[in-house]
């Protein structure tokens, strides 16, 4: 039962954290990059920070999900063996999305972000930062479905704790 509820804490960080990190990316998207035609509004703010606060706090909930993600993964290693050694591809399709989008996704914000630490400002920095945008959007999408194909996963787990 307390592997159970260790699972449940750690799904339940998974969900905060990547509520925060849809919710900061997507924010940040609408408010800060969308339609400026490559003048950022940076010193504009939304819901009372501005693009370096929702840009920190996009940062910091990434770095808790990267680590939340790596443990979630190392719990279900055994059944992505199971799924790949028995070619049960097609009928986990979904999952094996999730993930591949999952690792795109943080690749694609990783790459940028260490080369702005680097100083390398350039064109293929915001063609990252572009793919990444599109692909989160995919992403969160697909971590909505995932989420509430395990609701009553959710609901059973909480009850019963």
């Amino acid at each position: 039962m307390e592997k159970q509820y260790n699972r449940l804490l750690l799904n339940l960080g998974l969900l905060l954290s990547g509520c925060v990190t849809i919710f900061s990316g997507l924010l940040m998207q609408i408010q800060f990059h969308m339609g400026n035609h490559g003048h950022s509004a940076i010193n504009n703010q939304a819901l009372g920070l501005n693009y370096n606060g929702w840009s920190y706090i996009h940062k910091i909930s990434i770095l808790i999900l990267s680590l939340i993600m790596i443990f979630h993964i190392s719990q279900h290693w055994k059944w992505y063996k199971i799924v790949m050694k028995k070619r049960l591809i097609a009928k986990n399709a979904q999952v094996l999305t999730l993930s591949i989008v999952f690792i795109l996704v943080a690749i694609t914000g990783l790459i940028p972000w260490f080369m702005t630490i680097m100083k390398g400002h350039g064109m293929l920095r915001k063609v990252l930062i572009e793919i990444h945008d599109k692909l989160a959007i995919i992403l969160a999408i697909y971590l909505i479905l995932h989420v509430f194909k395990r609701l009553k996963w959710f609901y059973t787990t909480f009850k019963n704790k």
